[in-house]
């Protein structure tokens, strides 16, 4: 009797365990982020840059496909759609640099790669665009030494692999800070590494880097973690808005 007790006591105190456990989550406090949304009337999507090629925010006549979609959402789940622009999420691939959070947004995107710095951070939704690198203007060979602008203006693409590959083709990056100072730099005869989401002055020569650089990845929009209902709303309207576009 007494080794058939001591056969069960360790499974017995497993499902004590698991028990324990369940009973623990029931005193959890219930999701409430769809139910706030719709309370506050609005859903928040934080953007790097207004003016991303994906928002075109300031154009209304031809909103950029990315902002159409988020207005599909808003739409489906009975809500305004409120643009907020958060220049950090431009400057850094480290989402833990964008000094964002839940009160300032619900969802994020504008250009946001579907990055492992990116999924570490939050729940990725992809959009069905896609993201990669290109070298926009210059000659065909670049020779070691010479200056190559850089204008990246997306969230979640790798900077430290970029600069480390620079590096190694002895180029000196030179940072640009907005879509103007690319086209100046480009009109200019530069050379520059650029989203291909970046938009290029007419007429300049496009040339595809190496794969191990170039970061061919999806676009996605961006949830916080827990935020299960407003998650689970969003992907179904997703896939609502990408059948409408079939």
């Amino acid at each position: 009797m007494k080794r058939g007790f001591k056969r069960w006591k360790r499974p017995l105190g497993d499902l004590a365990v698991i028990a324990a456990l369940l009973a623990a989550l029931s005193y959890l406090p219930p999701d409430t982020s769809l139910s706030d949304r719709r309370a506050q009337g609005d859903l928040r999507l934080c953007v790097p840059d207004l003016d991303a090629p994906v928002i075109a925010a300031n154009d209304p006549d031809h909103p950029g496909p990315e902002l159409r979609l988020a207005q599909g959402i808003a739409r489906d789940l009975g809500l305004s759609l409120r643009l907020v622009e958060v220049p950090n999420m431009g400057r850094s691939f480290n989402p833990r640099d964008w000094h964002i959070g839940r009160g300032q947004c619900d969802m994020l995107g504008g250009g946001l790669a579907d990055s492992r710095s990116n999924r570490g951070f939050m729940t990725l939704l992809p959009t069905g665009a896609r993201i990669g690198l290109i070298r926009a203007g210059g000659p065909e060979a670049v020779p070691a030494g010479a200056e190559v602008g850089v204008y990246l203006g997306s969230a979640g693409l790798d900077r430290v692999r970029l600069s480390g590959w620079m590096r190694g083709m002895g180029w000196r990056p030179k940072p640009l800070a907005s879509p103007a100072d690319l086209a100046s730099w480009l009109g200019a005869g530069g050379t520059a590494i650029a989203s291909t989401l970046a938009p290029l002055p007419e007429g300049i020569a496009q040339h595809e880097l190496p794969p191990e650089v170039a970061d061919r990845t999806d676009l996605a929009f961006g949830l916080w973690r827990g935020d299960v209902t407003l998650t689970r709303a969003i992907r179904a309207s997703l896939r609502n808005e990408t059948y409408k576009k079939q």
